[in-house]
């Protein structure tokens, strides 16, 4: 890609001088290493609006939601504490501690799943069918993405209240 483009900034004179640092020991241009950087930055942080295109048909909201996740054949006692990290009118992103009876293989298939939650400003629990899509595992937790699977009225209003 040819650098076609100039910015300026303006920054402290230690910012600088750690700048020239890492430009020295690695033999490149100041510039060159603020343009590593921002590379660096844009690739780890996906986040940015206008810069990658979104494959997602519906946008997913960042939440906090303590949740449970279980089979649907279970009791309901034997459901496993989870966290929702994220949500939409398509599907969520659970994390689940290591250790638990949620069993998930990467194998292309899907596996359905039960969550139950409640939301503020709503007084009854809402329960989500879901199928399991994907997992990938972090050093305490299981992170799982989950499609919804055909939600009731009163689940998907409730969730239309909330998103939008």
């Amino acid at each position: 890609m040819a650098n076609d483009s100039t910015i300026c900034f303006q920054t402290d004179s230690e910012t600088v001088k750690a700048l020239e640092k890492v430009a020295r020991e690695g033999g490149q241009s100041v510039s060159t290493v603020v343009e590593s950087i921002v590379q660096h930055y844009l690739k780890d942080n996906r986040e940015c609006r206008g810069l990658h295109q979104s494959r997602r048909c519906l946008e997913r909201k960042k939440v906090r939601i303590p949740a449970f996740i279980g089979d649907p054949r279970w009791q309901r006692k034997n459901f496993e504490n989870c966290s929702i990290l994220d949500i939409s009118f398509g599907g969520v992103q659970i994390s689940v501690p290591k250790g638990t009876k949620i069993e998930f293989e990467n194998d292309g298939g899907s596996r359905e799943v039960r969550i139950i939650f409640t939301l503020e400003d709503c007084p009854w629990p809402i329960h989500l069918r879901c199928n399991l899509k994907r997992a990938t595992e972090a050093d305490d937790e299981v992170r799982m993405g989950a499609s919804l699977d055909d939600p009731d009225f009163y689940t998907f209003t409730t969730l239309q209240r909330y998103l939008i």
